[in-house]
């Protein structure tokens, strides 16, 4: 009996931790992927490829969605509020029917993007999570 009271505590706590883990990494992994469309969509800007700037900024708005998402639920109301209006921004320049629409759009994401960083990442690293 004394050592499920010792083992079940250290389980509980391990599971906890490979949960926040898996919820991290996912959350890295839609970081990365609206980084990598952004960076997309601005190609696509600068060659004036209208459909392929949109089809970019259509993936970057899900994948800032999905970063909402997580700072929800991490009660992080500043950090939701950065990932909506690069979401916002994005799905303006996947709406647009201009390069110059297209880039007037995008051009809000980056200083957003920056500002929300500036709270939650130092270097590589997280804080405030």
């Amino acid at each position: 009996m004394r050592s499920i009271r010792i083992v079940l505590p250290v389980l509980t706590f391990c599971l906890a931790t490979l949960v926040a883990q898996d919820e991290l990494s996912q959350y890295q992994t839609w970081m990365k992927g609206a980084a990598g469309a952004n960076g997309a969509a601005k190609k696509g800007v600068a060659a004036k490829d209208v459909a392929a700037t949109a089809a970019a900024a259509k993936t970057a708005a899900e994948n800032f969605d999905k970063i909402a998402g997580f700072f929800k639920s991490k009660h992080k109301d500043d950090a939701v509020a950065f990932a909506e209006t690069a979401r916002d921004a994005a799905k303006a320049a996947a709406a647009a029917t201009t390069s110059e629409d297209q880039a007037a759009a995008l051009a809000k994401i980056g200083p957003t993007c920056a500002g929300c960083h500036g709270l939650y990442r130092d270097g590589n690293k997280f804080k405030g999570l």
